[in-house]
């Protein structure tokens, strides 16, 4: 079963106020409400000296109904007004509500404490007004108080306000309710009939966001939940208690269907929840049913109600959160309920519901009740995150909700929750996961996904942890809550916060009962009570909902404050490095240093991220480096301490001298060296299988290969979209003087340093992208260093770089290098001309490579790099950490921007390549030309830069051709800033150097330009300068998890990359430039490729006064027509010159695009575009243009996704 429906019978279309009236005529007498916090009488409504509360009959409460509604109308309300009732439980919250009813008003339920938050109160009323549209709105305040906090907030606010009095003197722009109620006696009732339906707005309680409005259909909710809930089976003369507000939704239901069933609506207090004035109420007024939120569990269990025992109870319905069997078996127990509902209920219209349950055991599953199915005429899918695809039974995913009740939208708040499917079914996505088991049909609540604490990668869920403890009746009482804790290797950790002080024993005991029943990585990494957070009580929403959010605000505030502490001075002496990590050990086992046992096997305890995170910490406490996989192989804490004993206290040298003996490691690697698998030795052997299969044609095996590790997300999706494979590249490196067999051994030298360049790739089952490098055999240097013989002239060389030959060039999976090594007579001197596959190789990468060529050709000890494979794993480990959260916020507010309708993108991609020309065969294409007004640009702006300029120029063009006011481009960054996601605290040498790690850190983030044509070119370029900085400053961004929120981008970004991509090379260009002798015995003389994409830009700026632009223009356009690309060049070379010139400044662009591309001062100069090597460049004027067939190739394409 992937899905529960039920079946969808015509439901009642009955009105509320036609139920109530029903209610009235057969029961006028009935208790219709029973206030025990008010005095009877009130309004003239009952008799005062015949009751000692307030109670009132359906027949005296219509009375009142008809009174009040009477005076709103003659105050100016009627259909589709606003009625904001900001009251607690009480009559006149029912007497307001039932009024704005019976007059077809809007009615608006705000928890009165919403006046106490500023913010939260603007955007609350304010939202309603501005996108809920009414002729007049009325607010109604409890006391003076309330109608002070009003004011104050909406000073100049053109509404109807009115205000209980209580007998006393009210404010002169306010309305007194009590007269209301006595003006509207002398009326026979409103003058209009009553509406088809009512309508009400409430919003959704969001733990972490502003509230968001939610119009209710209410005979819609009534009529949906009476098919599933308990709800349904109220009946005249039963009497209902409500311990929730009727600002929430539950409360709120539960006065409708009290007084439409015509039961008793019980209301003990008025909003703050008493546990002694609710039992005292429930002694003297027995109450068939009680509705509640789970939060107020521990309120009943804790009550002493021994001495006199409460009225037998028929059911209680709880709802909020999820709930523990075993909290809810002993509240039956103690509280002496016949039967338990547990109701899964949103603001938006998603219900679930167990209907009355006595055995609890009958819906429990793994310590949880069951939230139930849906109601009558829903249907309830789980998904995938970020998919509306179902998953299988037994899978955790996001409750995916549809019913004739479920709101379409908020009001006036954007929001992708909602959707349409293929059907035309209006979905709500609940942001809730849960489990659903095909034996009984049943949702069991994981968690909400934004809670979830994600630790090494790994998903854990907060209820979980909780359940486990709740389990325990003395661990309940403590109403323990699990939130996150940033940290700095594992991402998150749990940390427990208890409403009350605990000793250490019972710290003891937390972490050892989640150690045994969950495991090592559900262990906290600190137990808190709340008064230590510097709070009395637990922060919570107006319905009694834990804020998870802001407690875990609280953890990290203490957190921080903790570790600005000192960090002591380096240990003098063994001695005191025992007892450091012994106290550090201590606190991370929450035991005392006379209670850890050093000799204790650590594997018993603690997972890898544990040992890492303890690994961090006693460095810095003891100033000693041990190698972590020293660490991690000592066996006991006494094993540790040796370590650090004998360790040097200096620093280890960041780059030592590299030997050519390989890998040290015997054999292949093993599952803890491989963190794609975090510890599953289940999956070791299908890894195994993957790459042996890979390697295997080279009589390689499992022994020969050095590392496993995942690829970054740029390069994941680029090889499973096969863009990457098109990025092949030809370099041409001269020697100088040296013979081919000195070539040979400068690159067995070179390559054991070197593990990208003897690398394959696979894609395992999840699926990821793995690299895999192996040890420097003979028999894979052989394969990639090839000896092609010897050549006349380096005409033959430059033919070998534009047709490398086939027998020779890369192929999937690998290796994916190879190097030609050619004797060329004209030079006399050995040349490398090699082939790369870029996911191995890039131009900063490039450079490192070449450094070290040239240190092995002339005999000087090459020294290690950064690793690539620590620089992946560090990606891979923290993209779904904390620490990425800002890349991942950046550019998904980005993306979120693209509209949803049709793309435009351009230039279109061709596939295959097509056979060479003879104009092509001669190089790549570079376009060069002086832009001196760049100059004076930087003069007076400083801070922008030539990259800016000129892809500001290159969106303009796109924006030329696409003919539409926004671009797409695939922007290419280097990314070597620092290690991915590493907190700027971590230092930026030695071994975390990302500029001299040893792969391609090079990744892509697609960047959205915008055209406003009131805009300057001075505002244009610094907007663009903005959004560089900031692209550049997150230029590794976790792109899988963006994808995951933002489904449509998993086309969209492989599509942008094969569209138009753009690279700035900085100082480095692609031609040949003799003038620059960074080495001695090399130099680059050549690049060559030919992508498949439809452009592709790589630029960079070069000359005394970097004013001589270079550009490689290639891609589809490039391949397939000559007057496509010098089409291209001259509109890119006009519009850089038009930007960069003072008289155009201020200029805004509400002239056309066109018009730039014929401006009279557009050409200072005309474009030349040249081909490599430069003897038989070609020249080509700008006079000319192609013609339209010539350029339908690099029309744009519009992609509808």
């Amino acid at each position: 079963m992937r899905e529960v429906v039920r079946s969808d019978p015509e439901h009642q279309s009955r009105s509320a106020w036609e139920r109530l009236v029903e209610a009235v005529e057969r029961h006028p007498d009935h208790l219709a409400l029973i206030c025990a916090h008010q005095r009877a009488g009130l309004y003239g409504l009952g008799d005062k000296t015949k009751e000692e509360h307030g109670q009132w009959s359906f027949g005296k409460l219509y009375e009142g109904i008809i009174h009040l509604s009477a005076s709103l109308e003659s105050l100016g309300l009627s259909n589709d007004c606003l009625l904001f009732v900001i009251l607690g439980n009480s009559l006149e919250h029912v007497l307001t509500t039932w009024a704005g009813y019976r007059l077809g008003c809007i009615h608006v339920s705000v928890h009165p404490n919403t006046l106490s938050n500023s913010v939260e109160a603007r955007h609350v009323v304010q939202t309603v007004l501005d996108n809920r549209p009414s002729p007049r709105a009325a607010v109604l305040v409890k006391d003076e108080t309330a109608a002070d906090q009003f004011d104050q907030l909406f000073p100049q606010l053109d509404v109807i306000k009115i205000i209980i009095g209580n007998g006393q003197p009210v404010l002169s722009t306010w309305t007194d309710f009590d007269q209301l109620m006595q003006s509207g006696k002398a009326s026979s009732g409103p003058s209009t009939a009553p509406p088809s339906r009512e309508t009400s707005i409430f919003f959704s309680s969001g733990t972490t966001s502003l509230p968001k409005p939610c119009e209710m259909n209410v005979p819609a909710w009534i009529s949906s939940l009476a098919s599933g809930s308990t709800l349904g089976l109220v009946r005249p003369g039963d009497r209902l208690m409500s311990l929730v507000p009727c600002s929430h939704v539950l409360g709120y239901m539960g006065q409708m269907f009290a007084l439409t069933h015509g039961a008793t609506l019980v209301y003990p207090s008025y909003l703050a929840f008493d546990p002694r004035t609710t039992i005292d109420t429930l002694r003297n007024v027995p109450c068939k049913y009680i509705v509640m939120v789970s939060a107020l569990v521990h309120a009943f269990i804790s009550a002493d109600l021994s001495s006199t025992p409460l009225p037998p109870i028929d059911t209680v319905i709880f709802s909020g959160m999820t709930l523990s069997t075993a909290v809810a078996k002993e509240f039956q127990l103690r509280v002496g309920t016949r039967a338990i509902e547990n109701l899964y209920g949103m603001t938006e219209g998603a219900f679930c519901a167990t209907g009355p349950v006595e055995d609890l055991d009958s819906i429990s599953h793994d310590g949880f009740l069951a939230a139930g199915r849906p109601m009558t005429g829903s249907t309830l899918c789980l998904c995938a995150r970020n998919s509306t695809e179902p998953l299988p039974p037994g899978v955790a995913g996001e409750v995916h909700y549809s019913g004739y009740q479920t709101a379409r939208g908020y009001i006036g708040v954007q929001s992708d929750s909602f959707y349409i499917d293929e059907n035309g079914c209006y979905w709500y996505k609940t942001g809730d996961q849960a489990i659903m088991y095909e034996s009984n049909g049943l949702i069991y609540p994981v968690g909400r996904y934004k809670d979830l604490i994600i630790r090494g990668g790994k998903n854990i869920s907060p209820s979980a942890i909780e359940a486990v403890l709740n389990r325990d009746p003395e661990l309940h009482q403590l109403n323990p809550q699990a939130v996150p804790l940033p940290d700095a290797v594992a991402g998150e950790v749990p940390v427990i916060v208890v409403n009350r002080e605990v000793l250490q024993p019972q710290v003891q005991y937390i972490m050892h009962l989640i150690l045994t029943q969950m495991g090592a990585a559900y262990v906290p990494d600190k137990v808190i009570p709340i008064q230590t957070l510097g709070a009395a009580n637990y922060p919570r929403t107006t319905s009694g909902k834990v804020q998870k959010a802001k407690l875990a605000a609280l953890v990290r505030q203490y957190a921080a404050a903790q570790s600005d502490v000192p960090v002591p001075s380096a240990p003098s002496n063994s001695r005191e490095i025992r007892k450091r990590v012994v106290q550090l050990w201590a606190d991370v086992l929450a035991a005392t240093i006379e209670e850890v046992d050093v000799q204790a096997a650590l594997s018993e305890r603690v997972d890898s991220i544990t040992l890492m995170r303890v690994h961090s910490r006693a460095t810095k406490l003891t100033g000693r480096h041990i190698p972590f996989a020293a660490w991690a192989s000592a066996k006991t804490i006494a094993d540790q301490i040796l370590l650090l004993e004998t360790a040097d206290s200096q620093p280890e040298d960041p780059y030592p001298t590299a030997h050519n003996d390989g890998h040290a490691r015997v054999g292949g690697p093993e599952l803890e060296d491989m963190v794609h698998l975090m510890g599953d030795s289940s999956r070791l052997p299908s890894t195994q299988a993957l790459v042996q299969q890979a390697i295997a044609r080279y009589q390689l095996t499992w022994d020969d290969v050095e590392e496993v590790f995942p690829a970054t997300d740029f390069q994941h999706i680029m090889r499973q979209a096969q863009l990457i494979d098109y990025w092949e590249f030809f370099v041409c490196i001269h020697t100088r003087g040296h013979s081919v067999l000195e070539l040979r051994k400068a690159l067995e030298a070179t390559l054991p340093l070197h593990p990208m360049l003897r690398s394959f790739v696979v894609q395992d089952e999840t699926p990821q992208t793995l690299l895999v490098t192996v040890r420097p055999s003979q028999s894979i240097l052989d394969r990639c260093i090839v000896d092609y013989g010897e050549v006349a002239t380096l005409a033959d060389v430059h033919k070998l770089v534009v047709n490398f030959p086939r027998e020779h060039r890369i192929a999937l999976p690998g290796p994916l290098f190879c190097g030609l090594m050619v004797y060329v007579k004209e030079i006399k001197s050995a040349v490398l001309v090699a082939d790369f596959c870029h996911s191995v190789m890039d131009a900063t990468y490039h450079e490192i490579f070449e450094d070290d060529l040239e240190l092995a050709l002339s005999g000087q000890p090459l020294r290690a790099h950064a690793s690539y494979k620590a620089w992946n794993e560090s990606y891979y480990l923290l993209e779904d950490a904390l620490a990425s959260r800002p890349a991942f916020e950046y550019h998904l507010s980005q993306m979120q921007q693209v509209p949803d309708g049709p793309v435009a993108l351009w230039p279109t991609p061709s596939r295959p390549l097509r056979t060479l020309s003879g104009q092509q065969s001669e190089g790549l294409y570079l376009l060069e030309f002086q832009l001196p007004a760049l100059m004076f640009l930087h003069q007076h702006h400083p801070t922008l830069m030539t990259s800016v300029v000129l892809k500001t120029a290159l969106a303009l063009l796109a924006i030329f051709h696409t003919k539409h006011s926004e671009m797409l481009l695939l922007n290419v960054e280097a990314a070597r800033g620092r290690f991915p996601f590493l907190p700027f605290s971590f230092p930026r040498e030695g071994p975390l150097d990302g500029a001299r790690v040893a792969g391609p850190t090079l990744t892509g983030n697609v960047e959205r330009i915008t055209y406003d044509p009131n805009e300057t070119v001075l505002q244009l370029l610094y907007r663009a300068q903005a959004q560089q900085a900031l692209i550049t400053r997150y230029a590794n961004a976790p792109w899988r998890r963006i994808l995951e929120e933002l489904p449509r981008m998993k086309e969209l970004y492989p599509a942008v990359a094969d569209h138009l991509i753009f690279n700035w090379t900085g100082t480095t260009t692609f031609k040949a430039d003799n003038k620059r002798r960074l080495h001695e015995h090399i130099q680059r003389q050549e690049i060559f490729f030919q992508p498949t994409c439809g452009l592709m830009v790589d630029a960079g700026a070069s000359g005394k006064d970097g004013t001589d632009l270079c550009v490689s223009l290639t891609g589809a356009v490039a391949n397939n027509s000559l007057d496509w690309i010098r089409d291209i060049a001259q509109g890119l070379q006009k519009i850089t010159t038009w930007l960069t010139q003072e008289e155009n400044w201020g200029r805004s662009f509400s002239l056309n695009v066109e018009e730039y591309m014929s401006l009279k001062h557009a050409s200072a100069t005309s474009p030349k575009l040249i081909t490599l090597p430069g003897n038989g460049a070609e020249e080509l004027s700008s006079g000319s243009s192609p013609s339209r067939s010539a350029c339908n190739g690099s029309w744009p394409r519009i992609m509808t996704l």
